[in-house]
């Protein structure tokens, strides 16, 4: 059950941000409503609903804090493109109403109720505790309905049920909140049938982008090392027949095949670096990124705003997602500088590369969709900002500190 302070802090704050959507969805929806005969209510109607969807954010957020538990969100994906698609696709999705009854109807509601009952218990409670520091100023007495109170003898004897009130509001406001803040999250989390969908639709892309994995180092080993190896092969065979009759032109070939094992061994040792870095296992996420920040061609600022270990999920997502992040960067971007931002708060890792190249990046790329598969394979969240001042991808993870 949450704290005291915590759980009057969300009561308290229910109050004024009911009223808020309350007066604020009322107003946007009767306008969007009224002017879609003349088609400005459509980009209104959108309006809505995109701070609805930030309005829910919100109180996901809120009622996280209050019940110490994050509370994620999942929306339909969208289905068809321009403002009419995007409000068919609104419409569709039963999370969006969910959305609006609570922040429409049941958070005023509740928020004022609960308001009305936390101020009244506290209030009184504490009224009765100090009433012999004040009863001297009510000319005539207090009147309590079955007894009058105005003497001090009689404000000391109201003391014991000052108290006993108050251990009672304490109990109380603490449920009255974790109940409202309950059905909150009964309304804003995603159903079981959403969650299950989510689940399956990750786990495919989870496998899919494996598979791709796959693939790129069966290429790499292939057109790679394989090749080298084979180059090595023959070169030290053709050295074998001509070590008798051609001393020299055998040392070259040796020479040679010297080489191309150095080289195969280089590509070996990048390979198995792209698979899972022995640094990332032994010293963990900050020390990993930063051998891999000094050897990027771009220069990287790289902050790491925690210390200790994260689970090696955790850790092999944030690592990867890096890594191609400054990858593309150092290809496609143009960039001439790079930021990379690594924070971990509560339960969440929030990963965040930065750069000043000349944007343009693809969301639905197929370099950021295998990126993001494999962040919402952890049930995380991958979200792509590009334009003309450059490229901001963030990733956030959920985690919890080992």
């Amino acid at each position: 059950m949450p704290g005291v302070w915590r759980s009057n802090t969300y009561i308290l704050a229910s109050f004024p941000i009911g009223g808020i959507t309350f007066t604020y969805f009322v107003t946007m929806l009767s306008l969007g409503t009224s002017l879609l005969i003349i088609w400005i209510g459509i980009p209104v109607l959108i309006a809505t609903v995109a701070s609805l969807r930030f309005f829910a954010r919100l109180e996901r957020r809120r009622a996280g804090w209050l019940l110490r538990e994050p509370i994620l969100s999942l929306y339909l994906p969208q289905q068809r493109r321009g403002m009419l698609g995007y409000l068919h696709n609104a419409i569709g999705d039963s999370q969006i109403w969910k959305d609006l009854l609570w922040l429409l109807v049941l958070l005023p509601i509740f928020g004022l109720a609960a308001f009305i009952l936390a101020v009244v218990f506290w209030t009184t409670s504490l009224a009765m505790i100090s009433l012999p520091i004040w009863s001297w100023s009510i000319p005539g007495g207090i009147d309590f309905g079955l007894f009058n109170i105005d003497t001090v003898h009689e404000a000391f004897a109201i003391i014991p049920l000052g108290l006993v009130l108050f251990a009672i509001s304490v109990p109380f406001t603490r449920a009255l909140a974790l109940g409202m803040g309950s059905f909150g999250r009964s309304l804003l989390a995603p159903s079981e049938r959403r969650r299950v969908e989510q689940l399956e639709r990750t786990r495919a892309g989870a496998v899919d982008a494996q598979a791709a994995e796959l693939q790129r180092i069966e290429r790499d080993l292939h057109d790679g090392a394989q090749a080298r190896l084979v180059a090595l092969a023959m070169d030290l065979g053709m050295a074998q027949e001509k070590l008798a009759s051609d001393p020299e032109g055998a040392h070259a070939l040796i020479t040679g095949a010297h080489s191309e094992a150095k080289k195969a061994i280089a590509e070996l040792r990048d390979l198995s670096r792209g698979i899972y870095p022995a640094i990332l296992t032994d010293r963990g996420l900050g020390p990993a990124l930063s051998s891999i920040a000094a050897r990027n061609p771009v220069e990287v600022a790289l902050n790491v705003d925690f210390d200790g270990r994260l689970p090696a999920a955790t850790e092999a997502a944030a690592y990867f997602v890096t890594v191609e992040a400054l990858t593309n960067v150092a290809k496609h971007s143009g960039a001439s500088h790079a930021r990379v931002r690594i924070q971990h708060k509560a339960d969440w890792l929030r990963v965040e590369i930065t750069d000043d190249g000349d944007g343009g990046a693809n969301a639905n790329g197929s370099g950021l969709t295998g990126l993001r598969q494999r962040v919402e394979a952890l049930d995380g969240r991958l979200a792509v900002q590009s334009g003309e001042l450059g490229t901001t991808i963030r990733a956030e993870l959920p985690c919890a500190s080992s």
